[in-house]
Order: C-alpha cells, then structure tokens, then sequence
C-alpha cells in the first residue's frame, strides 16, 4: 500500500479550526447502525490465511483482520478462498474487514467492466460486483465491512454509489470503508461515516529527531479529530509499525506505544496498525506450525500486545464519547507544538490544573456518564528502551471527588483530586473522573 504524501499534506494545510463541537445538524455515522458496534483494533496486511497466524494476531489482541488480496497475495480474487478464510477468521473470534480488489480479469460474478481500469492489474469492486459479494458473503456472522476504496484522496462516484448501496441494505449495516486522506466533510458529503487516515512520520520521515515523529504525530491527529468532530464522522488513524528503509523492524518501542495511546486520547473509536506482515510484528514467510510463527515474532510483538490488551479494556467505554478538550505540556517550546490551536495547557480553574512536563490528556465526554481522561506520556526515543519508566503526578480541579485508574481486570479508585502514575515512554493511562 503506497502513500501519497501531498494529499495529506494539502489536506492539513486547507483544515479550517473549529472548537472541538460538532457543528453539523446531523451526524452521518447516525445513519448507519453497524453489526459490531465495539472499539476495532485492526492490522493492515496482518495474518496470512492459517490457524497459527491467525491465533497470534488474537492473542495480540487484534480484533479485525483482512480477508482477501492480502492472504491470498499472488492468487487473489477466489471468492471460494475468501470464504475460508472467513470462516476461519470466525473460528479464531476475529471480525473481519472484505478487500474488495480484485484481478482486472477476474471480476466479482464474472462480468468484465466495459470502462478502462483506474489500475492495470487490480480493481476494487464496482456497484455491480459489491452486490455481488453481498449476496454471497453479507450474512457471515464474522464480516465486518467491506473495504470499497484505498489510498483515496476523494470519495469517486464508484465509492459513492458503493457506499450507498450498504447504507439501503438491512440492518444490521456493514461498514463502507475507505483508507486514505479523505477529508471529513467529503466523507460526510457522500454518507461515509468512518475516516481512516494513512499518517507515518515514522516509516516516511525517519529522519526526523524522536520528538518532531511525535509532534507529526499530534499535528496530524488534532486536525483530523477536529474535523471528524466537526462533521460527525468517525475517527479511525492509521499509524505504522512497518520498518523504516534498511531496518528489519521498528526499532523503537516508544514509538510503538505513543499513536497508539495518542489515538484515544483525541477521541479515535478503533484504531489500524500498518503492519504490512513483514517486518512489523512478524518477519515475512511461509509459516505452518505456530512454532514457526512465534519463531518468526519481532520484539514488537509484545510491545503491540500489551498495548492493544490494555486499549481493548477500555475501547468500548470511549465509544460515542466527544474529544472535548486536550491538555498538554508535552514539547515545551516548540514552535510546532505552539501552531497546534487545539492544545490547551493546565491551569487554575481548568479541570486539570497541573501536571508533569511532556505528557498530554485528552478529555472525553458523555452525557450522563462521568468523564475519561486518557494520559499519554510524550517522551520518545528512535532507539529502543533507552528512557527509562517514570511518575507523573497529575492535578485535577478541586471540585474532582475521585479518579479511577482503569485496569484489564480490577481498577483502582483514589479519592480526591490528585493521582501519580507510573508511565512508560509512550505510555498511556485511562482515568475516569467522578466529579
């Protein structure tokens, strides 16, 4: 999957800013009412189409994969494959997201386009083949959606048309999912309810210092939550672990962490790993036996599953909650840092008032439910484990009664306002506030 850097760079540079408050009078993700409707945690080009991988990526707490051009590599385009695979997702109690793309000879149902193809060896599906697959696949208890487009810088009327047709069907809906840098208010535009951007300073820009990879970080995701908000649809990063040119893994576990965390804290409702199988959690091959897998496991495989175990505690609580207010001290006196408008700093009268420096909050709330704070640590390495854990200690306004420091199992409750915690570099924490 390539990545047209200019698109999202013309993208941020064109954002208008709004306060953080969904100005829209309807919400288009209202429109849709899908199948799953819990925090998604989803690899791009994760497992190959076998138990042991799938049984990995499950215990690595991924909870939607891909079906489709990915397993099947060279041999894509067998409907009869992707419904074993389906199945075998289904087994493993993973959801599953449908690559629609296909061979230009070999379309879905077998009817050639009469048009040219925009590729010259694959397509995604048209109207026509879309209906198709539903017909075939739409009632699989483990299909999520189905990926109609990749690596868009607009909704096309083929994506139009296809999205559309999802939203007539019954319920319960599957989501229409495009991948790329589409912006919101196109997306909200044609009734596309989900924003999935590709952002990887850390793939892209390796040559940028650890603290600027987390400031694109931040940029980026401040400008998309804020537009997602602005026109009701839903915010879902993409963030790499794929390895830079020349290195067999990730290098950093820091970086691994932080857009992760980063995501919840402004708001995000699922988040997608650029793994790209090989050199990501897993070095590419042919693998049989989960021996074999775990063999060929990188050291950020433990990284990503303590990781996305922890999120997965606490996704569905974020699920429907506004991102309204995110507070930071991280990056003191950067001028990038500065630019970012949605940033706000700790004070007297606000509901943090203090904390420890390079550390970012972000407030999300609900009505009739007590707000959640999701602390993020900001401190980032290019190297891995050099920085060592600390403890932060964060001070809430007077009027807090109590904080819940929210755990996989049991959570711990302190009363009052003040809490320290114990973080990792990149690390991030789950609060919630009673007030």
């Amino acid at each position: 999957m390539k990545t047209h850097l200019k698109w999202l760079s013309i993208f941020l540079v064109f954002l208008p800013f709004s306060n953080g408050q969904n100005s829209s009078i309807f919400r288009v993700r209202d429109k849709w009412d899908f199948r799953y409707k819990g925090f998604i945690i989803g690899a791009w080009w994760g497992p190959s189409a076998n138990e042991a991988e799938l049984k990995i990526y499950k215990e690595a707490g991924f909870n939607v994969v891909m079906v489709g051009r990915y397993m099947q590599l060279d041999n894509y385009a067998d409907i009869e494959k992707c419904m074993k695979e389906l199945d075998l997702a289904r087994k493993y109690g993973l959801w599953v997201m449908f690559d629609t793309y296909t061979k230009n000879d070999r379309p879905w149902g077998g009817k050639i386009w009469s048009e040219p193809y925009d590729h010259p060896f694959h397509h995604a599906s048209s109207l026509e083949e879309l209906a198709w697959l539903y017909e075939k696949i739409g009632d699989h208890p483990a299909l999520l959606g189905f990926m109609i487009g990749d690596d868009q810088g607009e909704v096309t009327p083929r994506t139009d048309a296809c999205t559309n047709f999802l939203l007539r069907q019954r319920k319960p809906h599957l989501m229409p999912w495009l991948c790329g840098w589409i912006s919101p208010k196109n997306l909200a535009e044609h009734n596309n309810p989900i924003a999935n951007p590709q952002i990887y300073p850390t793939l892209y820009e390796w040559n940028l210092s650890a603290d600027m990879l987390a400031i694109r970080y931040i940029s980026t995701y401040a400008n998309w939550s804020r537009e997602c908000r602005k026109y009701g649809v839903i915010f879902w990063p993409m963030f790499n672990v794929a390895p830079p040119p020349g290195t067999d893994y990730l290098p950093t576990d820091s970086l691994t962490r932080f857009p992760a965390y980063l995501a919840l804290a402004f708001g995000a409702e699922g988040i997608w790993y650029f793994l790209y199988n090989g050199g990501g959690i897993q070095r590419y091959g042919e693998y049989s036996t989960e021996q074999e897998v775990r063999r060929a496991l990188t050291p950020l495989y433990p990284v990503v599953k303590e990781v996305n175990n922890r999120i997965s505690s606490w996704g569905n609580r974020v699920m429907g909650r506004n991102c309204s207010t995110v507070f930071s001290t991280a990056f003191p006196n950067n001028k990038e840092m500065e630019k970012i408008e949605d940033l706000k700093k700790p004070q007297n009268g606000e509901l943090i008032e203090k904390m420890e420096e390079n550390l970012l909050a972000g407030v999300l709330t609900k009505t009739g439910e007590h707000p959640l704070v999701m602390v993020v640590d900001c401190r980032v390495s290019k190297n891995w484990g050099d920085i060592p854990p600390r403890d932060v200690t964060i001070y809430f306004s007077p009027k807090i009664k109590g904080i819940i420091k929210l755990g996989e199992g049991k959570s711990q409750t302190i009363k009052g306002n003040v809490v320290t915690l114990r973080l990792k570099a990149g690390d991030g924490q789950m609060l919630e506030i009673i007030e």
